[in-house]
């Protein structure tokens, strides 16, 4: 089973009565975005990269993700009748 993550471990937005008010919509942003680049390739990290967290005012990968992105297949068009 999964550890338990405290409830303010993460919080890239702020918390409480300081909280962003653009968090919403860079959350949607993000959202459609991912949604968008995920129809149309399959992300995968550079083999043998590693991912060392950096702690700060927010969390974010030290070095960066090097990714690589693979074009997902065509899908073929359905025929109806």
């Amino acid at each position: 089973m999964g550890q338990q993550v405290p409830q303010w471990a993460y919080f890239p937005f702020g918390g409480g009565p300081r909280i962003c008010i653009g968090m919403p919509f860079a959350e949607l942003e993000t959202r459609l975005l991912l949604a968008t680049i995920l129809q149309h390739y399959t992300p995968r990290l550079v083999p043998g990269f590693a991912v060392v967290p950096q702690p700060g005012v927010t969390l974010r990968p030290r070095y960066g993700m090097r990714m690589i992105l693979e074009a997902t297949p065509a899908e073929v068009p359905m025929r109806i009748g």
